[in-house]
């Protein structure tokens, strides 16, 4: 087939087929539901469907535009719905939340035990007003609307005397957050709001989570530099494509990228092939997105980002009437070309370097 693309980039031969796929077998039905021939029904539950129709029309739209984005991620992006809406599933197929499965349980073992093998300490963070003195020796600190109580030997620098009122001072934050389905190890580095983020995305079992959390917090902080690493803190959950995520800063990668391809070396039997549509082949199960700079929503991350975009070209063709592969191909590469996204880099922000060779 060939299409007629404003593109002014070449497009990756691989990607242009998946996009082939995409254009040829989703559709757009009535009632909010998306469907595929090798999936079932992508739809609201029946009483559901009743309320949005309700709705304002915008609202509808906005509403069929994240339905549509949501298989995308979980089908195409990183597999997590492959097996939930598989044919041969008799689970309810009705919509979840996908950026990164907020429905997931807690397994309360395999989380303490990625918490025992996370190295790190946290950093200090600086600006945090004193408001006042707790009887019970605690003190009440504030910064961009939020209000801790901490322990002066526990949260502050051992060198720092004690504040008065109306001071600010540093504070230790916590070496791990949960986001959303993952626990999170931070670094013992604040990171520099001024540098661009990228996600280095690891396909791994979960007995590798825990194997690459103790290597990555050990050495990356040594260095030091900034870092997330993000794992799933449920083991059945590690049938995704971005089960581990590592985010660093760009300027950074060149110092960290021999420490990471030791530890993927030395973990190389835990990874398995696949990685998250878009995403540069380092290795295999390895794979990277730069965080987009475009963002197409507030909690836009580099996966959503993409998906979204496809989805905005099929939502056009849809409602152009245009049903043909061909209308519905060209539809999604002129989002993309409208972005300035090269298709053959798709990974890289609009204008950046590749700086990231394989392992």
């Amino acid at each position: 087939m060939r299409i007629k693309m404003m593109n002014v980039f070449p497009v990756n031969p691989q990607l242009l087929e998946l996009l082939k796929e995409i254009a040829t077998t989703v559709e757009i039905q009535a009632d909010f539901c998306i469907s595929h021939p090798n999936y079932q029904p992508w739809q609201l539950p029946i009483e559901a469907r009743e309320k949005f129709q309700n709705l304002p029309l915008e609202l509808q739209k906005k509403y069929l535009s994240l339905q549509l984005q949501g298989f995308l991620y979980g089908v195409y992006y990183n597999g997590s719905l492959r097996k939930i809406l598989s044919l041969d599933n008799s689970s309810n197929s009705s919509s979840l939340d996908l950026e990164n499965d907020t429905v997931l349980g807690i397994d309360t073992s395999f989380m303490e035990e990625l918490h025992n093998n996370n190295f790190g300490e946290g950093y200090f963070d600086d600006g945090w007003l004193v408001l006042r003195y707790e009887e019970d020796g605690m003190i009440v600190v504030s910064k961009g609307g939020l209000r801790l109580h901490v322990e002066p030997a526990k949260h502050f620098k051992t060198s720092q005397s004690i504040p008065n009122i109306g001071e600010t001072v540093a504070i230790r934050m916590p070496k791990n957050l949960l986001q959303k389905g993952f626990y999170l190890a931070a670094s013992n580095v604040e990171p520099n709001p001024k540098s661009k983020l990228v996600r280095v995305y690891f396909n791994i079992t979960h007995e590798g989570a825990i194997s690459c959390m103790a290597s990555l917090t050990k050495q990356l902080n040594q260095l030091p530099v900034f870092f997330h690493f993000k794992v799933l803190y449920n083991p059945d959950d590690y049938h995704r494509y971005d089960a581990g995520v590592l985010y660093l800063e760009k300027e950074n990668y060149a110092k960290i990228k021999p420490i990471l391809s030791q530890i993927y070396q030395e973990n190389k039997s835990y990874f398995k092939p696949e990685i998250p549509l878009f995403t540069k082949f380092l290795a295999s199960g390895l794979g990277l997105g730069e965080e987009p700079e475009q963002k197409l929503s507030e909690q836009d991350s580099f996966g959503t980002n993409r998906c979204q975009i496809v989805a905005n070209g099929l939502l056009e063709a849809h409602e152009r009437g245009d049903s043909s592969v061909r209308e519905r191909l060209e539809a999604i590469i002129e989002q993309f070309s409208t972005l300035r996204i090269n298709l053959e880099h798709p990974y890289l922000n609009q204008g950046s370097e590749d700086i990231y060779d394989l392992f």
